[in-house]
């Protein structure tokens, strides 16, 4: 093809047909520019066809983010849940005075045990590092998701203070006093302290004695246990609320696409 070019401007030239070449020129000019112009367009056709899957890949991956925050969520009800009923019996089993020193505070070891909720925004946090949230086209998904990632950040830093909060009276009840037996008490500990060094520590059961300050200690640990509980269903509610609207745009679009 250029073989043939080169020989039609040759023999224009040869013939001395300025005009005709000089229109010529401005042909191949013209088809030059129009090649250029076709070529950018098939990049940036090809560009937007990457782009517009990666989009669609990020909303994918939020929405399996979701999914699992919701399974995490109803797990971590169903802890909380848990937490306030055991909390409750060991109330009751205090005040009846039938239980052992051993059995309420290894039982206790049940009442507060807790797992860490964590969202997972990986995800987001990489379109916002990255920069690629700009490829977000879809505005009422962008907006919903900064919104929704914006208002978790302030529920979880409550969850965290209250954790806190709840972590530094446990350790307070079971540092305070060796009379408490707070930790020799553990079935674990006990085992690696041994019956010689368990004799030697003072035992007081004070588990019998509803004036003792050990008794009112662990008995007002309990409550705010199951207020603690009961704040962290509220807030990972709160969060499963907040979730709705992002979700179900989400949803909406993958399923659309997908189709």
């Amino acid at each position: 093809m250029i073989n043939f070019i080169r020989k039609i401007r040759h023999r224009l030239l040869s013939e001395n047909k300025f005009s005709k070449y000089l229109l010529y020129a401005i042909g191949e000019i013209i088809l030059v520019v129009i090649g250029i112009l076709i070529a950018l367009q098939i990049n940036n056709w090809n560009d937007r066809k990457k782009n517009a899957a990666l989009e669609l890949t990020y909303y994918n991956r939020i929405l399996d983010d979701f999914d699992m925050d919701k399974q995490l969520i109803v797990q971590s009800l169903e802890k909380a849940d848990k937490r306030i009923n055991t909390s409750k019996e060991l109330l009751l089993e205090l005040h009846s005075g039938t239980e052992s020193k051993n059995y309420l505070i290894n039982k206790f070891l049940v009442a507060i045990r807790g797992d860490v909720f964590v969202v997972r925004d990986v995800t987001f946090k990489d379109l916002i590092s990255s920069g690629n949230i700009k490829l977000l086209n879809d505005i009422a998904i962008k907006n919903s998701l900064i919104q929704y990632y914006s208002e978790l950040e302030n529920v979880q830093t409550q969850m965290k203070q209250n954790r806190d909060e709840n972590l530094k009276n446990i350790f307070e009840l079971f540092s305070g006093s060796v009379e408490f037996g707070g930790t020799q008490e553990l079935q674990y500990v006990n085992q690696i302290l041994g019956p010689e060094i368990l004799k030697t520590l003072k035992q007081i059961d004070w588990t019998k004695d509803k004036d003792s300050k050990y008794y009112e200690k662990f008995q007002t640990e309990l409550v705010f246990n199951i207020s603690m509980a009961d704040r962290e269903k509220q807030h990972l509610m709160t969060i499963r609320n907040l979730m709705e609207s992002p979700y179900a745009l989400l949803v909406q679009k993958c399923r659309k696409d997908e189709n």
